[in-house]
């Protein structure tokens, strides 16, 4: 009897991973879009009701910021765990668990017990990302699994459009009613359980023998994509956090408008999602793609840095998207094809991890700067100059090690 071995997803060998598959797994992106977009328009109305509660003022942005606190803290232990127990019952529990924390606010009336339930929320979004990640590691190979890696972004990107606009219209309904969204993650548990199998219980003898190609873990290697990581992270946020106000320091008030710049920057990211998927994945190496990536990113914050009006500046912030949308598929792709499938739980934690750390800690490095500098439009130029730097030096390193070989 002929046995395919030539798919290393750790599926059965009988079994094929196909778009319906990719589409769930896909669709579990949600979680991490749920939590900054869906309820940010009503955050100055739960601040007016718990006004009488002492520092609400610093409790309420923690609603926002604490499951990106726990996914950093906790996303390298459930990728591990999932390489150990499975990643299919941790992917399930861990939308179930969504659900039932994230809509815990709708009847409490505690906001230090909503911060509680907003833990779990990061506990259940640092499973749910690390896994669906691992799995389109385990079941899609070569430039499928590319495709797949940017269209994670790609979803992310529009979920978020599309929630920062259902968070504004359940907001009319008061400030709980936008936490119904979190129950969307229950129509995908039933999903994941009917039609993905566990990739953990499909070790047979033919998945072994196929497992002989994949990559050895390196340690250093991983330490290496978690640093790029923690970098992306810092150079994603500075263009959602201070946008805003850039535009407002030249003038511009109208929240039409602000949210309109906005939007351009979500579209871009979108466009450099698809422009990976679709063409450099398959044409360019990792390093190409990064140096491709950080090359845009940096010319999109020059362009912001030295903007004299709200178009110069709304077209900087849509290159950088563009670029962004290159570099964050890039980042997972490079994670996924390094990583056995042994250890990829933990591996994809562990970058992930780090990408949230660094989301975390780049308005606090940013505004550090800031304070020195005392104008956003330099120190995001800075970071433009920085990154065209970072890509140069990307570029010249591989070409002296060729060099010194040759001369050897």
């Amino acid at each position: 009897m002929h046995v395919q071995t030539e798919r290393r997803t750790g599926a059965p060998a009988n079994r094929e991973a196909n778009v319906f598959h990719a589409f769930i797994l896909l669709s579990t992106v949600i979680c991490g879009t749920l939590a900054p977009t869906v309820i940010g328009p009503v955050l100055p109305e739960m601040q007016r009701h718990f006004a009488d509660v002492p520092g609400i003022e610093t409790l309420v942005p923690v609603v926002v910021t604490m499951p990106m606190l726990v996914l950093g803290a906790l996303a390298m232990v459930i990728g591990a765990i999932s390489d150990k127990v499975g990643r299919k019952r941790v992917l399930v529990g861990s939308l179930v668990l969504y659900a039932i924390a994230g809509t815990a606010p709708l009847y409490l009336d505690s906001i230090h017990a909503i911060l509680a339930s907003r833990a779990l929320v990061g506990l259940a979004e640092a499973a749910a990302m690390t896994v669906s990640t691992s799995f389109i590691g385990d079941l899609f190979t070569g430039s499928r699994r590319d495709r797949y890696a940017a269209l994670q972004i790609t979803v992310a990107s529009t979920s978020a459009f599309v929630f920062n606009l259902m968070g504004g219209m359940l907001g009319a309904y008061g400030w709980r009613a936008p936490f119904v969204a979190y129950a969307l993650p229950l129509l995908l548990a039933p999903l994941v359980q009917i039609f993905i199998w566990d990739t953990r219980a499909a070790l047979t003898e033919a998945h072994a023998r196929a497992a002989a190609d994949e990559p050895v873990f390196r340690p250093w290697l991983l330490a290496l994509i978690c640093l790029a990581a923690f970098g992306v992270g810092l150079v994603f946020m500075i263009v959602p956090v201070h946008l805003s106000f850039m535009l407002v320091q030249l003038g511009v008030h109208s929240t039409s408008a602000i949210g309109f710049a906005y939007a351009v920057n979500s579209a871009a990211i979108i466009v450099g999602t698809l422009c990976f998927g679709w063409v450099l994945a398959s044409r360019c190496t990792v390093l190409q793609q990064f140096v491709l990536g950080t090359l845009v990113c940096g010319l999109g914050f020059v362009c912001m840095g030295t903007a004299h009006d709200e178009t110069m500046l709304t077209v900087g912030g849509a290159i950088n998207g563009v670029g962004c949308g290159i570099v964050l598929p890039a980042l997972v792709s490079w994670g996924l094809r390094s990583l056995p499938f042994s250890r990829r739980g933990f591996g994809t934690g562990a970058f992930t991890a780090a990408q949230f750390i660094g989301y975390f800690c780049s308005p606090i490095i940013v505004m550090g700067m800031v304070m020195h500098s005392g104008s956003r439009f330099a120190v995001v130029q800075t970071w433009g100059i920085a990154l065209f730097v970072l890509a140069a030096v990307c570029l010249a390193v591989p070409l002296l090690r060729v060099r010194r070989l040759k001369l050897g």
